[in-house]
């Protein structure tokens, strides 16, 4: 996997880090490692000092789609075929990496999307309720049919990152998936498990998860009906 980079945006994650860091070297055989660190005002920095890995470090917080746009940005400069989204909290299983990747060269997908129900029927909850929400709605737009669109652990070509790169109009979220799929980037979906969070908890409580939800949708309909 030497032409792969793994980007791990990080901000805060002190208590994480170390051990996703020491996984990724571990199970994601010789693909590169970047740590993004967006600006973090805890001990993520001074831990990855230690950790022998490539960060390049935003001085303020900058939000998740401009460290994934740094990620990017270096993986085209170094002239990798590949760039995977990879969560710094544990998340992501780095066993994982390489089913991705082997989905990746065979060179019919340009993202491959780690889904937790590409196999698996999702379990009934309201965060899973809003990610069928969210898949209808690309559905509606794409003809696509999306069983984890909100999953952040995603690979993608060159022809991906060339646009993520080029536009801060381009995020890893569910309406530049749809955007994407419309206009003709194939995208397919390879079955992972999840980890609960190590350590800290998520900004997506209730009130915030329903705000996702509502805000995803309409701005996935809200393209098409500019793209129209």
């Amino acid at each position: 996997m030497k032409d792969l980079l793994i980007i791990i945006p990080a901000f805060n994650e002190e208590k994480n880090i170390g051990s996703v860091i020491s996984e990724l070297k571990e199970r994601a055989g010789d693909a590169s490692l970047l740590v993004v660190d967006d600006g973090s005002s805890d001990g993520t920095g001074e831990i990855l000092k230690t950790m022998g890995v490539k960060t390049v470090r935003h001085r303020v917080n900058l939000g998740l789609a401009e460290a994934v746009r740094t990620g990017m940005k270096y993986a085209l400069r170094h002239d990798l075929k590949y760039a995977m989204q990879f969560d710094a909290d544990g998340q992501h299983d780095a066993a994982a990496v390489e089913r991705l990747y082997k989905q990746a060269v065979k060179g019919e997908y340009n993202i491959v999307i780690g889904s937790r129900y590409a196999e698996k029927k999702a379990p009934l909850s309201l965060r899973t309720i809003g990610g069928t929400m969210i898949s209808l709605c690309i559905c509606m737009v794409s003809g696509e049919k999306i069983k984890d669109p909100t999953s952040g652990m995603r690979l993608y070509d060159r022809r991906v990152m060339e646009c993520f790169a080029a536009s801060s109009h381009y995020s890893p979220e569910p309406d530049t998936l749809s955007y994407l799929i419309s206009r003709g980037i194939k995208v397919t979906e390879v079955q992972v498990s999840m980890n609960e969070r190590m350590s800290g908890r998520s900004y997506l409580d209730i009130t915030e998860s329903l705000r996702y939800m509502f805000r995803m949708c309409s701005s996935i309909l809200l393209l098409q009906w500019i793209r129209r």
